[in-house]
């Protein structure tokens, strides 16, 4: 387990009472896990109505707290500043479902068998434990676990450059493409090195060039350098070409692998990525 972590601790709140459903803390928290619970929720009950808008994220000095919820439930997360954002959110999204889906008897209201819950934290104890491996997993490093990690990364973003670079247009327009790509990434090599000797062509960008082994470099900067890429491909994509023929090219070819291959996308966090560069 690496020293430097980036999940601090869990809450799951509900929403309306503040009660403290779960907790779990993994590091580096000075507070009273169940104390601070129903000021959390507060917090958000707070800027929802003074602002009109949803509370996402509360910078500390030395930390971040990240909330996702539904009509009963909050779900907060306290992070490493060095975190990042959008994985901290899908792991809470992700862990919001699995509670809905296995904390919740069948056929039974989620606010409805909340109100009937007398406080007993065994009730929950099964979700502490999900949340403790889903956590583990995140935060592990084992050299074994990493390399995986990092082949599973480049293997999906050579996919899905791939996919990009089959947008239908003619063959000048895709060597321009090309060349942008070729320019936009000038800048990327000077903060990630082992980006320099990866081939750009009009096939795509082939990051499984990248020797993640024999070159030892940690996963969280090839994911980093990954999701910089992934935006720069994106935009040349779409800055060289009309807007319909980047839409067919989405829906038909990138959207496609990502539905054949969602299930490694939301393991590493890349639908995310996806999402946000895309569309």
């Amino acid at each position: 387990m690496s020293l430097r972590r980036s999940i601090l601790g869990i809450w799951v709140i509900e929403r309306h009472t503040g009660r403290n459903l779960v907790a779990r803390a993994y590091g580096g928290i000075d507070v009273d896990m169940d104390l601070i619970a129903p000021f959390l929720s507060a917090t958000h009950t707070f800027i929802d109505k003074a602002s009109n808008e949803s509370l996402q994220t509360i910078d500390t000095v030395n930390s971040r707290y990240v909330w996702v919820r539904n009509d009963h439930l909050l779900l907060v997360m306290i992070v490493s500043k060095a975190a990042r954002i959008g994985h901290m959110r899908f792991l809470l999204k992700y862990a919001l479902k699995e509670f809905v889906d296995t904390m919740i008897p069948k056929g039974r209201d989620l606010g409805e068998f909340l109100s009937e819950w007398k406080g007993n934290p065994e009730t929950f104890a099964s979700f502490g434990a999900f949340l403790d491996e889903l956590v583990e997993q995140y935060e592990m490093t084992d050299e074994s676990l990493v390399a995986g990690k990092s082949m599973d990364s480049l293997e999906v973003y050579n996919h899905l450059f791939r996919e990009l670079m089959r947008i239908d247009v003619d063959r000048v327009t895709k060597r321009k493409i090309v060349r942008d790509i070729k320019r936009r990434m000038a800048s990327l090599i000077e903060t990630y090195p082992f980006l320099e000797d990866v081939p750009v062509d009009e096939a795509g960008v082939e990051v499984l060039e990248i020797d993640v082994l024999n070159n030892q470099i940690p996963y969280r900067a090839l994911r980093a350098a990954l999701e910089d890429l992934f935006q720069v491909v994106a935009e040349a994509v779409r800055s060289n070409v009309d807007s319909g023929s980047y839409r067919d090219c989405v829906f038909s070819h990138v959207m496609r692998y990502v539905k054949e291959d969602l299930k490694r996308l939301q393991t590493y966090a890349i639908l995310d990525d996806v999402v946000r560069y895309l569309f």
